[in-house]
């Protein structure tokens, strides 16, 4: 009899157990979940503080010799490309994207290098006043842009009577790119082209010296917050009186070589070689990265390393580069 009474309690025992209900422990998963940086644009890594930025980039050629000074818009370019052309002077790729320049200039001629400065753009848009039928063939040939020329009559140039020509043309991006929209241009945004982030722990370099021509020196000071550009020894400013100046100063050692196509007074044009590779130097924040540049093929981006093997780094924000002949070195200070 007690074995029955302890079976039968050992029963009830085991039916009331199986109907406790069991109560989980809280959660200690927390989501890892992080919402996608804010946009930026792509030439600057600067915030665009909205959407993303849709519009194709804007390539001027700008004149710079001393004819054509002061120059007007340069300071709201988010790139600027100097080579070296025919004579011992220079002239100025500006790449406009993030911001609009009410005027532009002066507008000069395109050159061989174009080409391969557009390709890595994705083509966009490209203004300029005059070109030989071999400076702007590499244009037409693998520049995958949509060209707009002074000389084909597109009206959103005008020339300032005030300035001797031919160094008087000028434009406004605003009207540049709505000339662009009535060609048909449906050029993507250009894809990022440098590195952006912080930067420590490097040489201190406050001042660079560029002989890039015969009639061009080309100087570079830091203020404690930007570098301000120098020509042939003077400050050099805009129309307005405000220094040319950038956040990032890149220096590629570059190849010189013959174009074939010659000026009429039997000058050639330096064909300007950013296609292989070489030393490359950044000046940023009062410090200097010395490196490399290579690029394959002109369908290929340019990709920087310091001396360490790893990607060159930019401070976001308006960036020049000089495309320096490889005959000559920057002198730093």
């Amino acid at each position: 009899m007690l074995a029955a009474v302890a079976l039968a309690l050992a029963g009830c025992g085991g039916s009331k157990a199986g109907k406790v209900a069991t109560k989980s422990a809280p959660s200690s998963h927390v989501s890892t979940t992080q919402a996608p940086p804010p946009p930026v644009f792509p030439l600057t890594g600067l915030p665009t503080n909205g959407p993303p930025a849709t519009r194709p980039a804007l390539s001027i050629k700008v004149d710079n010799i001393s004819n054509a000074l002061p120059q007007v818009g340069l300071n709201n370019a988010d790139i600027v490309t100097e080579a070296l052309v025919e004579g011992g002077i220079t002239r100025l790729f500006a790449t406009f994207q993030s911001q609009d320049a009410a005027v532009v200039g002066p507008i000069r001629s395109a050159r061989p290098v174009d080409a391969d400065l557009l390709d890595q753009l994705g083509g966009g848009l490209f203004a300029y006043s005059g070109a030989a039928p071999g400076e702007i063939a590499p244009t037409e040939d693998h520049g995958h842009a949509t060209l707009l020329s002074n000389d084909a009559g597109v009206p959103a140039f005008y020339r300032d009577h005030s300035r001797s020509a031919p160094h008087n043309v000028f434009a406004s991006t605003a009207d540049l790119y709505a000339a662009g929209a009535e060609a048909g241009d449906h050029s993507p945004p250009p894809p990022a082209l440098y590195r952006f982030g912080g930067l420590t722990g490097r040489p201190p370099a406050t001042t660079v010296d560029i002989p890039m021509g015969q009639f061009t020196d080309v100087g570079w000071h830091w203020t404690g917050s930007l570098y301000e550009r120098d020509q042939n020894g003077a400050p050099d400013v805009l129309d307005d009186g405000a220094p040319i100046s950038a956040v990032n100063v890149l220096m590629m050692s570059v190849g010189i070589e013959g174009s074939g196509v010659f000026d009429v007074t039997g000058v050639q044009d330096p064909l300007v070689v950013v296609i292989g590779q070489g030393p490359a130097w950044l000046m940023r924040d009062g410090q200097l990265v010395e490196g490399t540049w290579t690029r394959p093929t002109t369908d290929a981006p340019t990709v920087f390393h310091d001396n360490a093997g790893g990607e060159m780094v930019m401070h976001p924000g308006r960036t020049w580069v000089e495309l320096v002949p490889n005959y000559v070195q920057p002198t730093f200070g």
